[in-house]
């Protein structure tokens, strides 16, 4: 039987927030104390809901779905993904990176993606699949 299923991620990453555009001083100004030198750092939660995944196939979807969660975990993302290169890693952006590497790597459609920072700092991302 396919129904809908919500997997549980849990990643430790850290993360820049800086704008190479702006100096130092406006950097503080808009980002506060997450603008420093190093970054800072985030134990994550995401809940990613997929459908119509059948009970034979939530083993090997819960296997890929570590693989993509294994690439952010213990990272620093803005020196190891590719995209956070040049876009700062707001949860809302790393929300639509996991989105993007679901997508390209699960076969099941995608219907949501919560990713928590702390306990009331998060994003949700919710697709047009019906």
């Amino acid at each position: 039987m396919k129904k809908s299923v919500v997997f549980e991620c849990r990643f430790s990453s850290a993360h820049l927030y800086h704008q190479p555009k702006w100096d130092a001083a406006q950097n503080r100004e808009e980002f506060g104390r997450c603008f420093t030198e190093h970054g800072h750092g985030h134990n994550y939660r995401a809940l990613v809901e997929l459908a119509e995944v059948t009970d034979s196939e939530l083993a090997s979807t819960r296997a890929k779905l570590d693989q993509i969660i294994s690439k952010v975990d213990h990272e620093h993302l803005n020196f190891v993904i590719p995209e956070f290169k040049e876009k700062i890693p707001t949860t809302e952006n790393i929300c639509l990176y996991l989105k993007n590497e679901i997508e390209k790597s699960i076969s099941f459609p995608l219907l949501s993606i919560e990713l928590f920072e702390d306990h009331d700092i998060g994003a949700q991302l919710i697709s047009d699949v019906t």
